[in-house]
């Protein structure tokens, strides 16, 4: 009976030790599988009744300059967050590194914004919780700037 405790426990540690190794696979599949054909196409909103993208209307006046150093700056709060560009962020979400476009357009009294998960058919909440959080620091920066 000791010998077959043994074999089972050499077969939990090996699997313990591939673990680490198939979940760094994983993410360098995701990430080449997720690697846009053309990185300069934006995304252009959420499609209809989809369940992988979410839009907000963020009710703020500010002018576009101030507008891009928020944005920068709530990138920079990001964990994960892979890329800034003005009008277009790409974030990653946690465990597997999944990248999502976020942009955003500044209507002059409020800001068009848009969370979207490249891969996938659905990002169960992800792109909502996203924006929620933008949404908040957005509200509690200290614009100083409003749109001419």
């Amino acid at each position: 009976m000791m010998v077959a405790g043994i074999v089972g426990d050499s077969l939990t540690s090996r699997a313990w030790i591939w673990a680490p190794t198939l979940y760094i696979v994983g993410l360098i599949v995701m990430n080449v599988l997720s690697t846009p054909l053309a990185t300069e196409i934006i995304p252009d909103g959420c499609p209809d009744n989809s369940a992988n993208c979410d839009h907000r209307q963020i009710m703020i006046d500010v002018s576009d300059e101030e507008l891009h150093k928020a944005m920068e700056e709530w990138t920079d709060t990001r964990s994960f967050t892979a890329s800034f560009s003005e009008g277009h962020i790409v974030d990653r979400t946690l465990f597997m590194q999944f990248p999502d476009d976020v942009t955003y357009e500044n209507k002059c009294g409020y800001i068009e914004v848009n969370s979207q998960s490249r891969l996938g058919g659905a990002d169960f909440g992800v792109n909502a919780d996203r924006l929620d959080d933008l949404e908040s620091f957005l509200k509690s920066y200290n614009f100083e700037t409003t749109c001419q």
